[in-house]
Parts: C-alpha cells; sequence; structure tokens
C-alpha cells in the first residue's frame, strides 16, 4: 500500500494529505511543501495550534534538547515537551486550573504529590511508557532520577503555558 494514499477517499476530498512518519505536508500532486515546525523556531503561529497534528511523540522527545518546548497548542489541550538533565526536576508546582498528563518517554521517573507545598507524600516512580494523571489543584514534582537526561511529553487540559513556548535547559 503507496503509505501516502492510504486514505485514498480523503485524497479526492482535500489537496493534503499528511505523512505521519516524515512529518512532511504533500499536496495533491505529491509535491513536498514546507515542514511542520517541531522546535517552534520557525512558522510557529502557522504550524500549531488550529490544525490537526500527527506525530511520533517518542522520537520527537527524544531528540528535544530544551527543557520544555510547546509541540501542539489547541483550543483546550496542549502538549509540551521536557528535557530533565539526570538529578534534576521540574521544581514544586500546582495548576489550578489545568489537569497535567505527563509521561515518560525515555528515562526514569520519580513523580512526587500532595495536597501541600511543603508535604508531596505520595511518591511514584515511572519507567519509559508509564505514566501519571495529576488533577487541578494537586501540588507535584518530577524528579529524574536515571543516568540520563529524562525525556517526558506533558498533556495540559486547558493549556496553561504561552503557544510557542521553549525554555533552554539550565
Amino acid at each position: 500500500m503507496d503509505k501516502y494514499n492510504f486514505n485514498n477517499h480523503l485524497l479526492n476530498n482535500t489537496c493534503r494529505v499528511q505523512d505521519r512518519s516524515e512529518q512532511r505536508r504533500l499536496d495533491c500532486e505529491g509535491r513536498e511543501d514546507d515542514k511542520i515546525c517541531n522546535s517552534c523556531e520557525n512558522k510557529c503561529q502557522d504550524e500549531h495550534g488550529g490544525e490537526v497534528y500527527s506525530a511520533n511523540i517518542s522520537k520527537i522527545a527524544f531528540t528535544n534538547q530544551n527543557f520544555r518546548e510547546s509541540v501542539w497548542t489547541g483550543k483546550y489541550l496542549q502538549m509540551t515537551l521536557m528535557s530533565i538533565p539526570c538529578r534534576s526536576e521540574i521544581g514544586v508546582e500546582l495548576h489550578s486550573d489545568t489537569d497535567q498528563y505527563i509521561r515518560v518517554e525515555h528515562g526514569i521517573a520519580l513523580a512526587l504529590t500532595g495536597n501541600n507545598k511543603d508535604a508531596l507524600c505520595n511518591k511514584y516512580k515511572l519507567n519509559t511508557g508509564e505514566a501519571i494523571f495529576i488533577p487541578a489543584g494537586v501540588w507535584h514534582n518530577i524528579i529524574n532520577i536515571g543516568r540520563r537526561s529524562l525525556k517526558i511529553s506533558s498533556v495540559y487540559a486547558p493549556p496553561h503555558h504561552p503557544k510557542c513556548t521553549v525554555e533552554k535547559t539550565k
């Protein structure tokens, strides 16, 4: 099966199809257009939010070198990637009006949660592929307890960070 024509019925109704493995936009003639921005350095306002976005999150998380980077921001949801150096942490935080889903893409994390900033009594060890759901109003911290940079993806609902956030690793 032609990897660009897996939904032939869609090609007749639309002028663009997206190659999920290489993140390219192709027009109906198969000509390559601009690459989708994964680093928020080019065309961020045009490429994120409001449009369908497909990506291999594990792959782009693995290559991410930024402490925090917004990947996609919609009206009700946002995804960021984080790279946390060895023996470092996100820092204790609370999102009063935002639920959060954090998934370890690569590495080993210790997630601490609690109802008080100074008493994060709940501990969860998270390995690659494991995740934690943190309801709004819960204090939390994610600590890298592995030997390499911890790569995580985080989904916020509603969005929490500016659309094109890129924070360099400290």
